[in-house]
């Protein structure tokens, strides 16, 4: 049997320390972490929507290419939140079986359900950063909500709403 070098010992000392910190960190910003979870849920959602409407063959040309980049920052979004979860210690909800779109017909239906589901998240994250305590984690959320700012703005384009109001609260 190996006699243990002192690179093993202080290796084995310093994962030793990191898991209290882990650990500290999950009680710390539970809160956070709740949040996370329910922003990522809503990834969940946009993605699934997105896929929906690019497989749907109803969406083509610029809409369709806005619709792919879309789902593109949707999965990085997911991938931050998840790597946010996971290093604050928490566990990331997993994204449903299957989502309820209601009937899509239409590049319209499916650009109105993009609309509701970017605005909807933009308003959650707005209506969440305040309550963040991890800097960290708010950066990165602020940058996600400009984002979904940015997406919802788009759709309200494309669907000639009018994009100087602010939606109603």
């Amino acid at each position: 049997m190996r006699t243990p070098s002192r690179h093993d010992v202080v290796g084995t000392r310093r994962l030793w320390a990191v898991r209290p910190r882990v650990v500290a960190s999950a009680q710390r910003f539970q809160d956070d972490l709740a949040v996370l979870n329910v922003a990522l849920a809503l990834e969940h959602e946009a993605i699934a929507a997105y896929q929906a409407g690019a497989a749907s063959g109803l969406l083509s040309g610029a809409t369709l290419d806005m619709a792919v980049s879309f789902l593109g920052d949707h999965e990085q979004h997911r991938q931050t939140l998840t790597a946010f979860l996971r290093r604050f210690g928490g566990s990331p909800v997993a994204a449903e079986g299957g989502y309820d779109f209601g009937a899509i017909g239409s590049a319209e239906d499916i650009l109105t359900l993009a609309h509701r589901l970017e605005q909807g998240a933009a308003d959650a994250y707005l209506a969440n950063a305040a309550n963040l305590e991890s800097t960290e984690i708010l950066d990165a959320a602020a940058g996600i909500l400009a984002d979904e700012v940015r997406h919802a703005t788009a759709f309200k384009l494309a669907l000639s709403l009018p994009v100087t109001e602010r939606p109603a609260y």
